[in-house]
């Protein structure tokens, strides 16, 4: 490892937290608003009811994962103290659903019992 940049400094533990931090506010927004505007906007009589369950049943899954993710970086960051394994797994997470997030979604519909 090199002396001139140390992984488990604070300084670079604790913008790895931010980002990871942010990135999972966004991803609960947008999978909590689509959540919602699947399961309580006005439907069409022609539309079966199990589509939308069909349609909102990653967001399940989704919503979970990132409301601990960002409960954890938010505990790390209030108190400031910064466990760079914590911080890494958590970003390594992040990092995968960006990476991976079609074929993740993708396994969510094969095992989705609503269709």
């Amino acid at each position: 490892m090199s002396k001139f940049f140390d992984f488990k400094n604070d300084k670079i533990i604790k913008p790895i937290t931010i980002i990871t931090l942010l990135y999972s506010v966004l991803m609960f927004l947008k999978y909590i608003g689509n959540l919602t505007g699947l399961l309580f906007k006005s439907h069409s009589p022609l539309m079966p009811n199990y589509l939308t369950k069909y349609l909102a049943f990653p967001a399940f899954f989704f919503v979970p994962f990132f409301s601990i993710i960002i409960f954890m970086c938010y505990r790390t960051l209030k108190a400031k103290t910064y466990n760079y394994k914590v911080a890494y797994t958590l970003f390594s997470l992040v990092l995968i659903f960006f990476f991976l997030h079609s074929k993740i979604y993708d396994l969510l519909q094969q095992i989705n019992p609503y269709g």
